[in-house]
């Protein structure tokens, strides 16, 4: 993997993200193999990672998209994924956009409330209405990144769906529960889809989609047990019609590596700092979740020591990695941060007027692919007025 990697500095230079086809095609029919017995449509979170190109290599392979807004839709349309495989989601949903996913004929519309539906949907008739439900579930994972319970700004709770469920059933066609991410422990999808299952059962609600949130091994994380997901969850869903999930992180993440490059190593009489081109402009979630991915650092460098990895910005938040046990790289080693290709690229920013890496895939054959050109400052501009 060293060559590769060392190859792909050479020819497209640092930072990079990386992105490799067999692991992303891997992880995918893993997921299709779930619940491949059920009437099933697997659709891709798209905000864990818009890149069309990537989007259509899982296109072909029989994913939909679930997507938040205008720019998605954008990316899935890039992609090639067809309007009758995306998913509408989110809570502030707008008269125009939704002209503009009618117009674009987008079949599945999540609706976040009671308010949502009553400000754009009433009046509507045909149209594949989900009502998203909160079921009131602590998911255990990290509190940004949990949805489920009443405090959340996401769904409604059962009393208001079974309120418009009395007043309007012919209008809704599902139900959607989605109580987080990066969820590791089977429990509380059980819970949460054992509760839905009796409002649905109660309506004759027929179609269900599950959400996402699949939980993968970061560094000091276990991935979810899916044998054990398949097996408990089957029972329910088989006596639905249709089951949609929208998946993102579990087959993006291991297929992503950010590829960066060491620029000094500072020492103070407390800490040693690894300076290296990318910080939280490029992979925020470790400063913004305190999450853990692991790195490999490429050195011929043998002394270890403990060092924090660091970013270049102006912030003391900006940062890879705190007290990693680690080989101690010297200036111009090569580094990556794994499971990066989820969440990574898609959450990148400007921050200190920086610009967005580049992408590239490295295909199935080996040869490699720029899948994303490197934005330029001039780009990061381009849309600013001075006269």
């Amino acid at each position: 993997m060293k060559e590769i990697f060392n190859e792909i500095a050479q020819n497209f230079g640092t930072p990079v993200y990386v992105y490799f086809e067999d692991i992303l095609i891997k992880r995918a029919n893993i997921v299709k193999k779930v619940f491949e017995k059920l009437n099933y449509l697997p659709t891709l979170a798209l905000k864990a990672n818009n890149n069309p190109y990537l989007l259509r290599i899982l296109k072909n392979i029989g994913f939909g998209a679930d997507i938040l807004g205008e720019g998605e839709f954008y990316a899935a349309k890039m992609a090639g994924i067809d309007s009758e495989y995306i998913v509408w989601n989110g809570n502030g949903k707008t008269h125009k956009q939704k002209e503009f996913m009618l117009n674009n004929k987008v079949k599945y519309i999540n609706v976040d409330s009671v308010e949502e539906f009553e400000y754009l949907w009433k009046e509507e008739e045909n149209l594949n209405l989900f009502l998203r439900v909160n079921p009131d579930i602590d998911a255990k994972t990290h509190p940004y990144i949990s949805t489920g319970l009443k405090k959340h700004k996401f769904g409604m709770t059962f009393d208001q769906a079974s309120f418009l469920l009395k007043k309007y059933r012919e209008k809704i066609s599902g139900l959607h529960i989605h109580i987080g991410s990066q969820i590791t422990d089977i429990s509380p999808f059980k819970e949460a889809l054992e509760k839905t299952y009796k409002l649905a059962k109660k309506y004759d609600i027929t179609k269900i989609n599950i959400g996402g949130g699949w939980g993968i091994r970061y560094k000091d994380e276990k991935e979810l047990d899916l044998n054990r997901l398949k097996n408990e969850l089957t029972p329910i869903l088989e006596k639905f019609d249709l089951v949609i999930s929208e998946i993102g992180r579990f087959i993006f993440a291991p297929a992503g590596f950010l590829l960066t490059k060491v620029l000094m190593v500072k020492k103070s009489e407390q800490k040693t700092f690894v300076v290296t081109e990318s910080g939280m402009n490029h992979l925020i979630r470790p400063a913004l979740y305190g999450a853990s991915h692991e790195i490999e650092i490429f050195t011929d460098n043998s002394t270890r020591g403990k060092v924090d990895v660091v970013g270049p910005l102006c912030e003391t938040g900006d940062f890879l990695a705190r007290d990693l046990e680690i080989a101690v790289p010297k200036m111009g080693d090569l580094l990556i941060v794994k499971n990066a290709g989820a969440y990574g690229f898609s959450m990148a920013n400007n921050y200190n007027g920086t610009v967005k890496p580049p992408e590239v895939l490295v295909k199935k054959d080996g040869s490699l692919k720029l899948i994303r050109k490197a934005q330029t400052v001039e780009e990061l501009f381009n849309t600013c007025i001075l006269d």
